[in-house]
């Protein structure tokens, strides 16, 4: 097996020639006085020459520690020493091509603006860009000599090593094309992709192999009828399934309307908790009807009490996940009061004590989870390798059995395993053979802890292709127990340069597909899944988030530290840089690490603790996750305009945020999201050439507007003859803004959500929406009507609406039989488990309806109960706005195929987009 190439050097090194090619397929620059914006001739020529000297350096680079045969041992010290100076040269040179470009942006920006200056000011200002100028070329020539230099006595050493020698048999890794490879990752992929939808569901919602008498256990006990308040725990070690017991229980049973529940939350714990952030999380779950708003700054006993006021007279259920601290519980317990209606508390745990003390040392309410026995491991891993009901290879028995053995029992190890074993089935005995010994007793039924892990991620992690070593190792950045959700981690890997694009594949669909290897393969836990069993969110286990974590700082690739670590001795230079700072009450600034190299930041944490950014030129990812406190509920970052390879901006917290006005520079910039308040509206935004995702809650700024909510359908959308998609909320429906919208040709999805039911129903008439292939309609009564010939195109269909209103219109005259070309229905209907009958009635009311479509049986149809719509019991319309799908809330367009130009007027009066068909607007713009 070729040992392990480092992530980073993956990355890295493909995308220097790249660089180099680009760098110096620009035009030379014309002799002075011209605005110096690209290279002179003498500058070219010696990038040109250390472009040649690093593809010599790199094929032998690759053939060291990817040789032709699977079979190499691993380097040696000396060997693996000289990879790592590689390693960290090549990072040094794309650091130097980062800044080169981020200087001749600012020259091309530049602009002395003195035409109507005094003489003698302008020469002053001549001679200070002549002297920049001189700085300038002085300081490419000495970084080119030096690094040219470094080039060579890598390869001299390589050379005199006799480290990586090519010989007639092995091939350069700079011939492997590109196709190649990702034709490979593709075959891969499908491989994994059976894991993760169709055939096994196992893979999204968790394998409870060997666990049903656990289950029958907490079903007991959730339903048993006593009206005492009862805590029960799940304990046992790291990776025996507790986790996907305890979801699993939630998943099937929390619903059950044989065991109603008035409100019920499944809360994560880190080992290093924020009490401020796992209330309001719970609250936020318990009473998604009354979030408090996004500034205020709670403190734990105000959580608590809000949390019991609102509790006590209800029947709840609540799962805490993880908890490692009796201490926590003697915290949260005191929100969560015994009002004698059944209510009831899971937690999972590692420690006994802790389960006990939880349970009030009532050992009854304990189930202690132990590692599976052989023949359970051996069901759970051949169903993993082969799927549930198929025969496994016989002469792969042997071998298997051993493998599972090594695992320990542990659901975790033989998941993960037994899904890698499936990427190598085609590859025959002798692989098998080899991964088995390389896995050496590690005896993790006795001793099931983070090392034995290790060892069976280790073998994992050196056998995946490089795209996916990147893309997993960059999850170390996110705290413990975060909920990762898909589309942010696909721009944040593509902002990396992770992903590249192939044949009939955007990056964003490439890198859907990563994510959806990462889950097919165990190494992440699925979180949110949709009705098509596609994976939204996740998380990572603790066991897997350790060996990231240690191997992102054993490749350099990234490291962790919290409010305790500000003094680190780090010998290497940090690229990339995660600061946990939410329980710091007093922080001091870092120190020991050179961060002037730091190319992604992620930031988690009280707004007081963050470090300046103005010096991080290089920032090419930025992640902000902030939280307020008493002393600071604001933060500028208008510095932000300087940091010229930016990417991507996203920033999340309770706290107000000052953007800069202007932002010209950031011409690389793909993603900007700020779901916290600004206090800035981005002037020059139309000049972001590269910007695709945009995503500004800027609340008061939007005449016409209710916080998120316009009065009605303005009547300048019906000319928008560009718009593609559009998600909007109102107060109030008319027949006529429902005319309004019907013009739009180019709309192919619609989501639009009515906050007041109008009194006569709403017919989409059989002209306009010729383009619509996605409806969704959120109304707290189902008042829409389709007559013969509407919506011709729509396939996905998606209501929601409140049970009590439904007989508000009869029921008969929905028409969803005239949408010829539907193949997906989707319903969420609100309502209480009060009354079972009204449920029943409304239920089938609305399947008779679906029945009289002309294919009723090709339909796929989802029909689920879930709280009050918008509505009722004073839920808010933006709470509804934000459990929608991944556009979030807010107002949502795409126009395909423009440059984006004349934005500033969007964000001051919104009828600008009026003039939108004459202009050139970035595929893919998400404004929201």
């Amino acid at each position: 097996m070729a040992p392990a190439v480092s992530a980073s050097q993956g990355v890295i090194m493909r995308s220097l020639t790249s660089k180099l090619d680009s760098l110096l397929l620009q035009p030379p620059e014309p002799p002075p006085p011209a605005q110096p914006s690209s290279l002179r001739k003498g500058e070219r020529k010696k990038i040109l020459l250390l472009r040649g000297d690093l593809r010599h350096l790199l094929d032998d680079y690759y053939l060291l520690v990817e040789p032709p045969s699977d079979t190499a041992p691993p380097p040696d010290s000396t060997a693996a020493c000289w990879a790592k100076e590689v390693r960290e040269l090549s990072y040094d040179v794309d650091d130097f091509l980062d800044e080169l470009t981020t200087q001749l942006l600012h020259h091309r920006g530049g602009g002395d603006g003195s035409s109507t200056a005094g003489a003698k000011k302008m020469i002053s200002s001549m001679i200070a860009r002549l002297r920049g100028e001189l700085n300038r070329r002085r300081w490419i020539a000495d970084e080119v000599t030096l690094f040219s230099a470094r080039v060579k006595e890598a390869i001299r050493r390589q050379e005199s090593y006799h480290l990586g020698r090519r010989t007639s048999s092995s091939r350069p890794r700079e011939e492997v094309d590109d196709d190649d490879r990702e034709d490979s990752a593709g075959n891969e992929r499908r491989r994994f992709l059976s894991l993760t939808f169709g055939m096994d569901d196992a893979a999204v919602h968790g394998q409870l192999v060997g666990r049903d008498i656990s289950m029958q256990k907490l079903v007991r006990w959730l339903a048993d009828g006593e009206p005492k308040l009862k805590v029960a725990s799940i304990v046992g070690s790291g990776g025996v399934g507790k986790t996907t017991l305890a979801t699993e229980f939630y998943r099937l049973h929390g619903r059950r309307l044989d065991a109603p529940f008035d409100c019920r939350a499944f809360v994560r714990t880190p080992r290093k908790p924020d009490m401020t952030k796992i209330l309001t999380d719970m609250l936020s779950q318990l009473r998604p009807q009354h979030q408090h708003q996004s500034s205020d700054v709670w403190e734990v006993d105000r959580l608590l009490e809000t949390i019991r006021t609102h509790l006590q007279d209800k029947r709840y259920f609540i799962i805490i996940e993880d908890l490692w601290a009796s201490s926590m519980w003697d915290i949260v317990s005191r929100g969560l009061p015994d009002n004698n209606s059944c209510s009831r508390i899971l937690i999972t745990t590692e420690i006994e004590p802790v389960a006990l003390a939880c349970c009030g040392y009532n050992s009854e309410h304990i189930i202690k989870i132990d590692p599976l026995g052989d023949d359970v491991s051996s069901q759970l891993f051949f169903s993993g390798v082969v799927g549930q009901g198929n025969e496994f290879p016989g002469h792969l028995t042997e071998v298997s059995h051993d493998m599972i053995k090594k695992c320990g029992g542990l659901p975790l190890a033989i998941t993960i395993t037994a899904r890698h074993f499936k990427s190598q089935l085609l590859d025959g005995m002798q692989q098998w053979n080899h991964i088995q010994k390389s896995l050496t007793t590690s005896n993790l039924k006795k001793n099931p802890t983070l090392q034995g892990m290790r060892q069976v991620l280790n073998l994992i992690y050196n056998n995946l292709p490089h795209c996916l070593k990147a893309c997993l190792l960059y999850l170390s950045i996110y705290k413990e127990d975060y909920i990762i959700r898909k589309a942010n981690l696909v721009r944040q890997w593509m902002a990396e340069g992770f992903i590249n694009s192939i044949e009939n594949k955007v990056m964003e669909e490439v890198a859907g597909n990563y994510f959806d290897e990462l889950v097919g393969r165990g190494l992440v836990q699925p979180v949110d899944v949709n009705c098509k069993n596609e994976v939204l969110s996740c998380v990572v286990h603790h066991m897997v988030l350790n060996f990231i974590r240690c191997k992102s700082i054993e490749e350099n690739f990234s490291i962790t530290l919290d409010h305790s670590q500000t003094t680190v001795r780090h010998a290497d230079k940090v690229r990339r840089l995660s600061l946990h700072f939410s329980n710091a009450h007093d922080t001091t600034p870092l120190a020991g690490l050179r961060l002037s190299q730091v190319r992604s930041m992620a930031f988690f944490g009280q707004v007081k603790c963050m470090p300046s950014i103005a010096d991080y030129r290089l920032l090419r990812v930025l992640i902000l996750c902030f939280w307020a406190d008493q002393e600071k509920t604001s933060y500028d970052l208008t510095s932000i305009s300087e940091l010229l390879q930016l990417r991507y901006l996203k920033i999340t917290g309770n706290i107000t945020v000052k953007l800069p006005e202007k932002i010209q520079g950031l011409q690389h910039l793909q993603t900007l999201e700020a779901d916290a308040r600004a206090t800035a509206v981005l002037l020059d935004i139309v000049h972001t050439q590269c910007l695709l995702h945009l995503r500004l809650v800027l609340l008061d700024l939007l005449p016409h507007c209710h916080r998120y909510i316009f009065t009605s359908i303005p009547k300048w959308t019906g000319k928008l003859n560009n718009l593609r998609i559009l998600n909007i909320a109102v107060m109030q429906i008319s027949q006529d803004d429902l005319d309004t919208l019907k013009g739009l040709g180019s709309l192919t999805a619609l989501s639009l959500l009515v906050r007041t039911a109008p009194a006569q129903r709403i017919v989409a008439a059989n002209e306009g929406f010729g383009s619509l292939k996605y409806f969704m309609f959120v109304c707290t009564a189902p008042c829409m009507t389709f007559v013969e010939g509407a919506m011709p195109s729509v396939q996905r269909l998606n209501l929601r609406f409140n049970a009590n209103e439904f007989k508000q219109y009869d029921s008969k005259e929905t028409g969803l039989e005239h949408l010829v070309a539907l193949a997906e229905i989707s319903a969420r209907i609100g309502g209480t488990d009060d009354d079972e009958s009204n449920k029943t009635e409304v239920e089938s009311a609305l399947r008779t309806a679906i029945r009289k479509h002309p294919t009723p049986s090709t339909l796929m149809v989802d029909i689920q109960w879930v709280d009050w719509i918008f509505g009722a019991e004073g839920r808010d319309l933006d709470e509804d706005l934000a459990q929608q799908d991944d556009h979030g809330y807010g107002f949502f367009i795409l126009f395909p195929g423009y440059n984006l130009q004349g934005l500033l007027s969007f964000f001051l009066s919104l009828p600008w987009l009026l003039s939108l068909p004459s202009m050139h607007l970035q595929p893919d713009l998400m404004i929201v």
